[in-house]
C-alpha cells in the first residue's frame, strides 16, 4: 500500500514538472560558445564586405585613370595629325585635369604643371626619320608624381 494517494502523486508530479519547466526556461539563453561562433561569423562577413568594397573602389580609380590616359593620347594624336608638317617643330608638354572639364594647359617640355588640379601630363616629342618623315611620340605621366602610365605611343607624320 502506498503512503501517498493518487491526488498527492498528481500534485507532486505537477510540482516537479513545473520545476523542470522553470529550470529549462532559465537555461534557455545562449551559451558563450554560441556567442563566439556568431560574432566570428559576423566579423568574417564584415571583413569580406569591406575587402570587396575597397577592391571595387581601387579598380574604379585605376579604370578612371586608364580611360583619361587613352583620351589624352587620342587628343595628342589628333593634334599631331591636324598640325602642318614642320621641320622646326618643338617638343612640348600639356597638362590635363581629370576631375574638372578644363582645357589642357600648356607647359614647357617636361616642366611642372601649373597647379595640382592637373593629374596627367602628356610629353610629345618628335625625331626626323628622313627629310619628309617624322616620328612623333606621346608619353603620359601622372602628375605630380611623374610615374609613367602605360607605354609611349608613336606615329609617323609624312610631308606630302
Amino acid at each position: 500500500m502506498s503512503l501517498f494517494g493518487p491526488q498527492v502523486r498528481l500534485e507532486l508530479s505537477a510540482m516537479l514538472m513545473s520545476l523542470f519547466r522553470d529550470r529549462r526556461r532559465a537555461q534557455s539563453g545562449t551559451t558563450l560558445v554560441e556567442l563566439l561562433v556568431s560574432v566570428t561569423i559576423v566579423g568574417l562577413v564584415l571583413v569580406l564586405m569591406v575587402g570587396t568594397l575597397s577592391t571595387g573602389l581601387l579598380n574604379s580609380v585605376i579604370e578612371k585613370r586608364n580611360t583619361a590616359t587613352e583620351a589624352v593620347i587620342q587628343y595628342e594624336l589628333g593634334s599631331i595629325a591636324a598640325s602642318h608638317f614642320s621641320s622646326s617643330a618643338l617638343s612640348y608638354s600639356e597638362c590635363f585635369a581629370t576631375e574638372s572639364p578644363t582645357s589642357p594647359a600648356p607647359a614647357g617640355y617636361q616642366q611642372p604643371c601649373p597647379d595640382d588640379s592637373f593629374a596627367l601630363r602628356a610629353d610629345v616629342t618628335w625625331s626626323p626619320v628622313s627629310s619628309t618623315v617624322q616620328l612623333w611620340t606621346v608619353s603620359v605621366t601622372t602628375w605630380p608624381s611623374g610615374d609613367a602610365v602605360g607605354t609611349s605611343v608613336s606615329t609617323y607624320k609624312v610631308n606630302r
